[in-house]
Order: C-alpha cells, then structure tokens, then sequence
C-alpha cells in the first residue's frame, strides 16, 4: 500500500515567500513573548495550545494519524497545508515528517485542535526548504487529529482511500473523453473533412485511396505526416518515418489508425487525448490534447 508522506526535506517549489523578499523572522521566543501566547511547552521544546480538546487515545509511536494541517511562517506566510479531501497521512515515529510534527500530534487526543510552535532545531533545522522557508526559521502549525489508528485501520482507510482515487480518475477520464469526442467533431466541420469515428473514439478521412494491402500488426511502415493541435498549431512533422506497426513505438490513434491507409494513400486522423498522450504534457503538446494528423502512406 502506499503511504503519503511529508518528508522531512520536502522542496515545495514554486511557492510564494513574502517574508524571504521583505526581511528576517524574529526569534521564535520573541514571536512568543511579543504575541502573549501561553503556550505549554513539551520536554522537546516544542511550544503548543490546544484550542479544543479531543476524548479519544493519544497516538504513540508505531500509530497512524490522520491529520489536517496549516503550516505558516511566523510572519502568517502559509507554505504548505493539508486538501480539505486529503488529510496528511504518516506513522508516528517513522521519521515522515519534522520532529516538531511528529512530536505535537503524541502530545494531543483523538478530535484536538492545536496550534503548534515549532522552534528550529524541531523543524528545517539550518538547511530551510528552497523557495519557502528560510533557514533556521520557526513555523506555526495549526492542526487537528482526526485519527488515530493501528495497521490494519490505517490498510482499510489507504484501500478505500486509492478506490476512491481510482473512482475519481475513471470518471475523469470519461469525461475528458466525451469533450475530446466534441472537440473532434467541431473541427472536422469547421475544416470540411469528412470523417469516420471508430468504436475506440479514432476519427479517420481518406483524401486519397492507396493501392494494395493496408498495413497488419507486425509490418513495417512509411509515413509522410504534419502533427496539429486543434488551434492547428504544427507540433511535429515528417517527410519520411519509418517504424514497426504494433511495436509500440508509436501512440494508440496511429497503431490503429494507419491500418486504413494502403501504399499512397492520404487522409486525417483525429485523435482523443487517451489515444495519445493522455494527461501527460509531452513536448509542444499540452496534457489532454486532442491531436490532428494529416497522413500520406508512403510505399516501402
């Protein structure tokens, strides 16, 4: 099962950090002392105030906590925080996330609410996190527990958990498909080619009939082609490439599609993004695109 992490050196990249542009962060005792706070104060230094008391069990070490979380700088400047539908997951003394983390949730109930005052040497230590927190920096956490649990509830709620992003993905990748299928049929209107659409979701037009044997899984071969986005912006083309059909050397919507296409023949394939690259970004082509190929079969 997988776990998610925190890791203790996490590089959160491309966050914001007013306080590293305006100036330095006061001491966390001055912070403390300046703001009135009377915190408890743990035997590992961390300072803490429970704003709502929970009734059920503490975690202990070797326990899996559930956890919604807010972590802020002490100028109020947040650089990471819990989904509200994906709570921080981690076992309590595996070394998942900084020690003044690890440490708060042991001293909190199941149901808590607490804002935790992380000095240094309990967070990012000398070294900081590029981008977001500067070294040697205190760090508020604002937390609830939500739960607390031995193996085999933390594997029932990591089962659930990936069924549920398994749902979501499903359902995603329906709906991503049925807009690419509309996307497809507006432009083969607007460019006036008449098309066919496969069971797989290929739109496929021949300009031109080819003579002989259309390709089978297994034989090589030769393509003239321009690559378009629906803009018709040209993102890859070629005057002769060659290859394997069925090798997997080239997206779905060409493995499929060129098995119309005799020697000399010409035509479009229009293909949904999960006929090729799907909701991976690759190159000129952005994550769920709809790709436009004009064709020319070369012969061998």
């Amino acid at each position: 099962m997988k776990k998610l992490k925190l890791l203790v050196f996490l590089v959160f990249l491309g966050i914001k950090c007013s306080l590293a542009q305006t100036g330095e962060l006061p001491s966390l005792e001055d912070f403390l002392q300046k703001n009135s706070h009377a915190t408890q104060v743990s035997t590992e230094g961390l300072h803490y105030l429970v704003t709502q008391k929970g009734n059920g069990p503490v975690p202990v070490s070797g326990d899996y906590v559930l956890l919604s979380y807010r972590a802020m700088l002490l100028d109020s400047t947040v650089f990471d925080e819990s989904e509200v539908d994906n709570p921080l997951v981690f076992q309590v003394g595996n070394h998942e996330v900084i020690k003044g983390l690890d440490h708060g949730v042991q001293l909190l109930k199941k149901g808590s609410t607490a804002t935790l005052f992380v000095p240094a040497t309990l967070g990012y230590q000398q070294y900081g996190v590029q981008g977001s927190v500067p070294p040697d920096a205190g760090l508020i956490y604002e937390v609830k527990l939500l739960d607390v649990m031995n193996f085999d509830q933390y594997d029932q709620y990591m089962r659930a958990l990936e069924e549920r992003e398994r749902l979501a993905y499903e359902q995603h990748r329906i709906a991503q498909f049925q807009k690419d299928l509309q996307s497809i049929e507006a432009y083969a209107s607007a460019h006036n080619l008449i098309v066919r659409r496969t069971n797989s979701g290929l739109s496929y037009g021949l300009t031109k009939l080819g003579k002989g044997a259309t390709p089978k899984p297994g034989g090589q071969v030769k393509v003239a082609y321009q690559g378009f986005l629906l803009d018709d912006t040209v993102f890859d083309q070629s005057e002769k490439f060659e290859f394997t059909l069925g090798a997997a050397k080239v997206i779905e919507g060409w493995e499929e599609g060129l098995q119309f296409f005799a020697p000399g023949g010409e035509g479009w394939l229009l293909v949904p993004s999960k006929l090729a690259y799907g909701p991976i970004p690759v190159g000129k082509v952005p994550a769920n695109s709809v790709l436009v190929f004009k064709i020319k079969m070369l012969k061998n």
